[in-house]
């Protein structure tokens, strides 16, 4: 038995089942999840967002009207920032908007 990181083997049990995509897109919509309430607790101005997926650099977030949509995409690239800020990589791109 090698001395193997539990990271390791995870992550090649996911690549081998074909799994390594979605947990990446779950784990980058729950950060963004996140990083929405802390801008929502921060800037009252703002209201969250839901991550819906993560998909090829883009991820695509639900917002409640097409007003709200606009204000986060004339501060796209500072969200963009602290959501890889929080995952520590630069993952996400570009935001596409759902309007609820």
């Amino acid at each position: 038995m090698t001395n193997e990181n539990i990271g390791d083997i995870l992550a090649r049990r996911l690549r081998s089942r074909g799994l390594d995509k979605a947990a990446l897109a779950a784990w980058v919509c729950a950060t963004a999840d996140k990083v929405s309430k802390q801008i929502a607790l921060s800037d009252a101005a703002q209201s969250e967002w839901e991550a819906l997926s993560f998909k090829n650099g883009t991820l695509k977030i639900r917002v409640a009207s097409g007003a709200r949509a606009h204000l986060i995409k004339m501060r796209e690239k500072d969200y963009i920032s602290k959501i890889n800020l929080e995952l520590k990589r630069n993952l996400v791109e570009r935001l596409g908007f759902v309007i609820d």
